[in-house]
Protein backbone atom coordinates (compact mmCIF):
# COMPACT_ATOMS: atom_id res chain seq x y z
CA UNK A 1 0.00 0.00 0.00
CA UNK A 2 1.13 3.43 -0.66
CA UNK A 3 2.40 5.22 2.25
CA UNK A 4 0.34 8.02 3.52
CA UNK A 5 -2.58 6.24 1.85
CA UNK A 6 -5.66 5.24 4.25
CA UNK A 7 -7.21 1.81 4.23
CA UNK A 8 -10.51 1.61 3.90
CA UNK A 9 -11.82 0.54 7.08
CA UNK A 10 -9.46 3.28 9.21
CA UNK A 11 -11.50 5.40 11.15
CA UNK A 12 -14.99 3.12 10.92
CA UNK A 13 -16.50 2.55 13.97
CA UNK A 14 -19.90 1.33 12.95
CA UNK A 15 -21.87 0.35 10.30
CA UNK A 16 -21.94 3.49 8.10
CA UNK A 17 -23.12 2.82 4.57
CA UNK A 18 -24.22 5.45 2.19
CA UNK A 19 -27.88 6.30 1.22
CA UNK A 20 -26.58 5.25 -2.65
CA UNK A 21 -26.15 1.21 -1.56
CA UNK A 22 -29.38 1.01 0.23
CA UNK A 23 -31.43 2.33 -2.97
CA UNK A 24 -29.27 0.23 -5.05
CA UNK A 25 -30.58 -3.13 -3.29
CA UNK A 26 -34.36 -1.50 -3.24
CA UNK A 27 -36.67 -1.79 -5.78
CA UNK A 28 -39.99 0.72 -6.33
CA UNK A 29 -41.94 -2.29 -5.81
CA UNK A 30 -40.98 -2.97 -2.40
CA UNK A 31 -42.76 -0.45 -0.58
CA UNK A 32 -45.37 0.68 -2.38
CA UNK A 33 -47.17 4.06 -1.33
CA UNK A 34 -50.57 2.94 -0.63
CA UNK A 35 -51.38 -0.56 -1.07
CA UNK A 36 -54.83 -1.15 -1.82
CA UNK A 37 -56.00 -3.39 1.67
CA UNK A 38 -54.38 -0.51 3.58
CA UNK A 39 -55.80 2.25 2.99
CA UNK A 40 -54.23 5.54 3.06
CA UNK A 41 -52.28 6.92 6.04
CA UNK A 42 -53.69 9.99 7.77
CA UNK A 43 -50.59 10.95 9.78
CA UNK A 44 -47.94 10.04 10.70
CA UNK A 45 -46.20 6.76 12.41
CA UNK A 46 -50.48 6.25 11.21
CA UNK A 47 -48.80 3.31 8.91
CA UNK A 48 -44.98 2.15 8.62
CA UNK A 49 -43.95 -0.41 5.95
CA UNK A 50 -40.80 -3.07 6.63
CA UNK A 51 -38.64 -5.08 4.66
CA UNK A 52 -35.21 -7.00 4.81
CA UNK A 53 -33.08 -7.04 2.20
CA UNK A 54 -30.21 -9.32 2.04
CA UNK A 55 -27.95 -11.51 2.31
CA UNK A 56 -25.79 -9.33 -0.20
CA UNK A 57 -22.61 -10.29 -1.38
CA UNK A 58 -20.00 -7.90 0.34
CA UNK A 59 -20.16 -7.34 3.99
CA UNK A 60 -20.26 -4.17 5.74
CA UNK A 61 -16.97 -3.11 7.51
CA UNK A 62 -18.70 -4.14 10.90
CA UNK A 63 -19.92 -7.84 9.09
CA UNK A 64 -23.79 -7.36 8.17
CA UNK A 65 -24.93 -9.10 5.71
CA UNK A 66 -28.55 -7.26 5.92
CA UNK A 67 -30.28 -4.31 6.18
CA UNK A 68 -34.08 -3.60 7.17
CA UNK A 69 -35.87 -0.55 6.44
CA UNK A 70 -38.57 1.21 8.16
CA UNK A 71 -40.62 3.47 6.00
CA UNK A 72 -43.07 6.30 7.33
CA UNK A 73 -46.04 6.35 4.96
CA UNK A 74 -47.33 9.40 5.32
CA UNK A 75 -43.68 11.28 5.43
CA UNK A 76 -42.24 9.00 3.09
CA UNK A 77 -39.30 9.33 5.94
CA UNK A 78 -36.95 6.02 5.74
CA UNK A 79 -34.93 4.69 8.13
CA UNK A 80 -32.13 1.43 7.47
CA UNK A 81 -30.46 -0.55 10.01
CA UNK A 82 -27.74 -3.34 8.75
CA UNK A 83 -27.99 -6.48 10.51
CA UNK A 84 -25.53 -9.46 10.73
CA UNK A 85 -28.54 -11.75 11.24
CA UNK A 86 -32.36 -11.51 10.15
CA UNK A 87 -33.43 -12.44 13.35
CA UNK A 88 -31.66 -8.98 14.44
CA UNK A 89 -35.21 -7.37 12.91
CA UNK A 90 -37.12 -7.27 16.18
CA UNK A 91 -34.26 -5.73 18.03
CA UNK A 92 -34.29 -3.24 15.00
CA UNK A 93 -38.27 -2.41 15.16
CA UNK A 94 -38.07 -1.98 18.69
CA UNK A 95 -34.98 0.84 18.53
CA UNK A 96 -37.11 2.32 15.70
CA UNK A 97 -39.97 2.16 17.59
CA UNK A 98 -38.40 4.36 20.24
CA UNK A 99 -36.96 6.86 18.05
CA UNK A 100 -39.80 7.33 16.18
CA UNK A 101 -42.17 7.43 19.16
CA UNK A 102 -40.36 9.69 21.68
CA UNK A 103 -39.22 12.38 18.68
CA UNK A 104 -42.84 12.64 16.97
CA UNK A 105 -45.58 11.88 20.65
CA UNK A 106 -47.31 9.73 18.39
CA UNK A 107 -46.90 5.67 18.45
CA UNK A 108 -46.78 3.13 15.49
CA UNK A 109 -50.48 2.25 14.64
CA UNK A 110 -49.49 -0.17 11.92
CA UNK A 111 -46.71 -2.26 10.59
CA UNK A 112 -46.86 -3.20 6.86
CA UNK A 113 -44.48 -6.14 6.57
CA UNK A 114 -43.74 -7.60 3.16
CA UNK A 115 -42.46 -11.18 3.13
CA UNK A 116 -42.00 -12.70 -0.04
CA UNK A 117 -39.48 -15.76 -1.45
CA UNK A 118 -36.91 -14.19 -3.63
CA UNK A 119 -36.24 -16.69 -6.35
Amino acid sequence: MAEGVLRLTDGVKTDDFCAGCCMGKMRADDFPRHPENLGKSAGVLDLVHTGVMGPMQIKTPGGCTYMVAFIDDYSRHMTVYSMKAKSDVLSKFMIYKGAMENATDNKIKRLHCRFRKKN
